[in-house]
């Protein structure tokens, strides 16, 4: 982003540009959690969208399939903590 633009933006946006071997390994974490939630191994998938957060912790979609793998294991109140994050994220990026 410009730097003259993102000086005068009311509010900071969070980084969305990684490395291109952080990005891949982002990529791989990520499809590795989807699967791992649609497989019902939704323990597995919590922790590889903490890998991915831990590596870009703006990353909406590790909030969002957390969220649902949360929900899957009756983490009720953590599932409702990681959707609104997910949707405070997508707000600021759109």
């Amino acid at each position: 982003m410009n730097f003259l633009k993102r000086l005068f933006k009311k509010k900071p946006l969070p980084s969305t540009e990684l490395a291109a071997p952080i990005a891949e390994e982002v990529t791989i974490c990520l499809n590795r959690a989807a699967e791992l939630r649609l497989s019902g191994q939704c323990k597995l998938a919590i922790i590889e969208c903490d890998k991915v957060l831990f590596l870009h912790p703006n990353n909406h979609l590790a909030y969002h399939i957390r969220a649902l793998a949360k929900y899957s294991i009756d983490d009720r109140e953590g599932a409702i903590k990681d959707w609104k994050r997910s949707q405070s994220l997508r707000e600021i990026l759109k």
